[in-house]
């Protein structure tokens, strides 16, 4: 049986709302205080474990919570330290500092080695691999190969309010065609987000409020029955109810945002229930102590 990895990239409402072109926001904490928990909760119910990928900014003070997660068997990785967008463009002093102090606070808040990194909405390219590398990342989960990154990209554009041009600056292509299966790149583990083999259709969880539910799970069932490793992506946000959390109601234009928490925390279990029937779950760094990568 192949493996399938879990993953959460925490955004927080303030970088969320950032990336949709409204700044200057200070911290919010809603994602760990409302979000984590009941992922967490979830995960535990189903008897699996998870990688949440964190913002640094946030690390010291969420050091109780990031310690639980890794008491329970879960990975944390970087997320960057201030999730800056877009992210390929910073100069190399700011890359590096983006890189390296989030290792370093990660790591210092969990007491643990902190593997893996996933740059703010996937945006990578040589430069920012290779930095990865230099700082001591053992594996890149930023690659996403498929053109709707395109499409994605152009929704989001619609979306903020700032009409920012720099939300195309991603190396679209060479993320389309880059390799669809786990596999190294210069000494560096990457490990892609789930796509189907031939077409390249993404599987990950924002794609369950654009698709009809039939049309959704029949892919994923798809990506499972192959044997590929099949790395899915959620966010934080996915667990947050709009008013009910107190949430920005700017955030309201974030797909999944309007729905009850309820019919969000049903699609999530159902289709961890069903990755989790099909498929072996581990963390990033378990399939990389285990040689799984390759």
């Amino acid at each position: 049986m192949s493996y399938a990895v879990i993953s959460c990239d925490l955004d927080t409402v303030d970088r969320h709302l950032e990336g949709y072109g409204i700044s200057d926001l200070p911290p919010c904490d809603r994602v760990y205080r409302q979000a984590v928990p009941r992922l967490l909760d979830l995960l535990a119910e189903l008897r699996i474990p998870g990688v949440l990928f964190v913002i640094a900014r946030d690390a010291e003070s969420e050091r109780p919570l990031l310690r639980d997660a890794v008491a329970a068997g879960h990975e944390i990785a970087s997320h960057s330290l201030t999730h800056p967008q877009p992210f390929r463009t910073l100069d190399d002093g700011a890359l590096r500092e983006e890189l390296f102090t989030s290792r370093a606070r990660l790591e210092s808040a969990t007491g643990t080695e902190i593997a893996g990194f996933r740059a703010p909405a996937w945006d990578v390219d040589d430069r920012v691999l290779a930095g990865v590398r230099a700082a001591g990342y053992r594996y890149d989960a930023s690659v996403f190969p498929t053109p709707v990154l395109i499409a994605s990209r152009h929704s989001a554009y619609r979306r903020s309010a700032g009409k920012k041009g720099s939300i195309f600056a991603m190396d679209l292509v060479g993320h389309a065609f880059a390799p669809v299966r786990p596999h190294r790149r210069d000494g560096l583990a990457e490990f892609p987000i789930a796509v189907t083999r031939w077409l390249r259709f993404p599987v990950y969880h924002t794609m369950n409020y654009f698709l009809p539910g039939w049309f959704f799970r029949r892919t994923l069932r798809a990506v499972l029955r192959s044997n590929m490793p099949v790395c899915y992506e959620l966010h934080g946000a996915d667990l947050l109810d709009l008013e009910g959390d107190g949430i920005d109601p700017r955030m309201a234009c974030h797909p999944g945002m309007r729905l009850p928490l309820a019919e969000k925390q049903r699609l999530l279990r159902d289709v961890l229930e069903e990755i989790t029937r099909a498929r072996r779950v581990v963390t990033y760094r378990q399939a990389l102590d285990e040689r799984l990568a390759a």
